[in-house]
C-alpha cells in the first residue's frame, strides 16, 4: 500500500514542502531514500521504540520511504513523526479516513523513545508556508506550535505525544482544544517556561539615571526615532555603554509585520523559544525589538552567519532592532568590514557548499569606542600617553566606508563633577518620556510610507531613489546644503544621510517640511570636529 504524508524543511528562510511517500510491500528490508542525512536515517530506531510503547508494530515487510523532491538534502530529526504516520497508514494500522485527512496537514516533530514530541527549529516559517500552500492545518510539538499562535488563516495543532498526533488525525474537529491561541501561550508559559524579565533589564538602563549628557541623549533619541546608525566616542566611564543600553527602553514595539519578519529568523536559528520570555512575547512572536550585543572578539561567521546549516548571525538576529558593538575599535578589522554591504542593502547572503542563504539584516548599528588606545585623549586631564602612530593605528581599524555609513557621530564628554554630585536630586527625563516622542515620530513615518505602499518603515531605510520625494528642500535649504557639502566635504552618501536625519528631526517636531534648523542640527550630528572623532 502506498501512502503520502506532507512535511517541510527550511533552507534559510526559504521553506520547501516535502512529500513523504511510504510503500509497504512483501519483503523484510527498510529503505529510506531522497538524500536523508544521518539524523533522518536514525529515525528508524526512534520510530520502532515509539511504536512499541504506544501499542503499534513496525511492519515485518519491505518498507520503502522516498522524501521528495529527492534532489534536496533532508537534515535533522523533524521528519520522525511524518515517517511514523506514513508507515502506520501504509501498513493499514490506521483507518482509511486518516489517509484521506493527511492531504490537509503538514506534520513535523522529533520523537523521543517513549513517543513524546520534542521541539523543532523553523516552525514559524513552516506554518506561514503551510498557510500559503493551502494546507488547512499543521501538527507540531507543543513548544514549536506556540510560534504560530498569531498566524491567522491556518489551524496549528499542538501535540505533546505521538498519541496526540493520531487523535488529531482521527478527528480534527473534536481536537479543537489542541489548536494554539494566545491563551494557549499563557497556559504553556505558566507551566514553568523561562520568562526572565525583559522589563527588569529595561529598568536597569533608564535615561533618568544618566546625569547631564543632554547632547548625547538628544542624538540617541533622534537615532531611535529614525532607525539611524550612531557612533559614540568618548573617554572610559563617560557613559557610552550605559546610554547605548538605555536605547532598548525608548524603542517602539514591533509592528505585527515586523514581529513576523524577526521571529522567523529566530525560529530558524532555534532561538525563538528562549528569546520569547513573557515580557518579550506576543503570542508566538517577539514583541520587543531585538538588542544584540556580541563581544568584541566575535568572529566573522558568528557575526554574519554560516556554519554547515547556514544559520543566521548576529546582524540578522538584530533585524528590525539594534546591533550594539561595544569597543568596536578592538574588533578584528575583517569583522567590521563585513558590515558594509548589510548596512547598505539590508540583506546578507551566505554562500556554502549546500547552497546560498539569504537573511534580512535591516538593523540599527550602535557602536562605541575610545578616542585612543588608553581612552584619555580628550578628557582634558593630560593622562594620555599614546603616540600619534598608535592613535592612527587604533582609529584605522574603522575604515572610511564604514564611518561613512554611520549616520550620527557623537562625542561623549565625561560628566563634570558638579553635574555628577549636585544633580543627584534632580529628576532627569526618563526613558518612558523619551519613548513617547520616539513612538510618535515612528508612527508618522509608518503612516507616511504605508500610504505610499513602500516596503520600508523608517527614515533611515529611505532608498536613494526616494530621497527627493520624502526629503524635499526649499530654495534656502538647498543653498544652505550647498555650502555645507562644499565646506565639510560630504560624500553623496553623507549628503543623503544628512537629509534623512533632518527628516527625522522634523518628524519629532511633527513638521511636514524640512527647514534650515533641522538641517543644521543634522549636520552637527553628522559632521563632528575632525580633531575629536576618528
Amino acid at each position: 500500500m502506498l501512502c503520502k504524508v506532507y512535511c517541510a524543511c527550511c533552507n534559510g528562510l526559504e521553506v520547501t514542502t516535502i512529500t513523504v511517500e511510504v510503500s509497504v510491500t512483501d519483503g523484510i528490508q527498510f529503505f529510506l531514500v531522497g538524500l536523508p542525512d544521518s539524523a533522518v536515517k536514525e529515525s528508524q530506531q526512534r520510530i520502532e521504540s515509539t511504536f512499541a510503547v504506544n501499542g503499534f508494530r513496525m511492519p515485518g515487510k519491505r518498507i520503502t520511504i522516498n522524501l521528495a523532491p529527492a534532489n534536496i538534502r533532508k537534515e535533522g530529526s523533524a521528519f520522525d513523526v511524518t515517517l511514523a504516520i506514513g508507515i502506520l497508514c501504509a501498513s493499514g494500522q490506521l483507518p482509511e479516513s486518516v489517509a484521506q485527512t493527511l492531504n490537509s496537514f503538514l506534520i513535523l516533530g522529533e520523537l523521543a523513545l517513549d513517543g513524546t514530541l520534542r521541539e523543532i527549529p523553523g516552525a514559524l516559517p513552516i506554518i506561514i508556508h503551510a498557510k500559503e500552500q493551502g494546507f488547512k492545518g499543521c501538527i507540531l510539538p507543543s513548544s514549536s506550535a506556540m510560534e504560530g499562535a498569531e498566524i491567522e488563516g491556518i489551524s496549528v495543532f499542538a501535540a505533546e505525544t505521538f498519541r496526540d498526533v493520531i487523535r488529531i488525525l482521527l478527528s480534527p474537529e473534536e481536537s479543537a482544544d489542541k489548536i494554539v491561541t494566545a491563551k494557549s501561550i499563557e497556559q504553556y508559559e505558566d507551566k514553568g517556561r523561562n520568562t526572565a524579565g525583559q522589563d527588569e533589564e529595561v529598568l536597569n538602563y533608564d535615561f533618568a539615571l544618566v546625569k547631564g549628557q543632554l547632547q548625547a541623549k538628544r542624538g540617541l533619541e533622534i537615532a531611535a526615532a529614525g532607525g539611524h546608525n550612531i557612533l559614540l566616542s568618548g573617554s572610559p566611564g563617560s557613559g557610552k555603554t550605559f546610554m547605548a543600553k538605555c536605547l532598548r527602553g525608548i524603542l517602539p514595539p514591533l509592528s505585527k509585520e515586523e514581529a513576523i519578519q524577526t521571529s522567523k529568523i529566530y525560529s530558524v536559528a532555534g532561538l525563538l523559544a528562549s528569546e520569547s520570555g513573557k515580557e518579550n512575547h506576543r503570542g508566538g512572536l517577539l514583541k520587543c525589538r531585538p538588542f544584540r550585543s556580541p563581544h568584541h572578539t566575535i568572529t566573522v561567521p558568528a557575526l554574519v552567519g554560516g556554519g554547515n546549516k547556514g544559520l543566521p548571525g548576529e546582524i540578522s538576529l538584530a533585524h528590525n532592532g539594534v546591533l550594539f558593538l561595544d569597543e568596536i575599535a578592538e574588533m578584528d578589522r575583517r569583522s567590521i568590514e563585513v558590515l558594509r554591504q548589510p548596512l547598505e542593502d539590508g540583506i546578507v547572503q551566505i554562500s556554502r557548499v549546500r547552497g546560498k542563504f539569504f537573511y534580512p539584516a535591516r538593523f540599527m548599528l550602535v557602536a562605541a569606542m575610545n578616542p585612543c588606545p588608553c581612552g584619555h585623549l580628550y578628557d582634558g586631564k593630560g593622562l594620555c600617553n599614546c603616540s600619534s602612530t598608535a592613535i592612527m593605528r587604533y582609529r584605522s581599524k574603522i575604515s572610511g566606508p564604514v564611518l561613512d555609513r554611520m549616520d550620527i557621530h557623537l562625542r561623549i564628554r565625561a560628566v563634570k563633577a558638579n553635574e555628577l554630585i549636585f544633580r543627584q536630586g534632580v529628576q532627569e527625563e526618563s526613558s518612558q518620556t523619551i519613548a513617547c516622542r520616539v513612538i510618535a515620530a515612528r508612527d508618522i513615518q509608518l503612516k507616511r510610507y504605508k500610504e505610499n505602499d513602500e516596503s520600508f518603515f523608517t527614515n533611515a531605510a529611505i532608498p536613494p531613489s526616494k530621497i527627493a520625494k520624502y526629503c524635499p528642500l526649499g530654495k534656502a535649504e538647498k543653498i544652505f546644503m550647498e555650502n555645507v557639502v562644499s565646506k565639510a566635504g560630504l560624500s553623496a552618501r553623507g549628503y543623503t544621510r544628512v537629509l534623512k536625519i533632518a527628516r527625522t528631526i522634523a518628524d519629532l517636531q511633527d513638521r511636514a517640511e524640512i527647514d534650515i534648523n533641522h538641517l543644521a542640527e543634522a549636520v552637527n550630528l553628522r559632521c563632528p570636529e575632525k580633531d575629536e572623532m576618528p
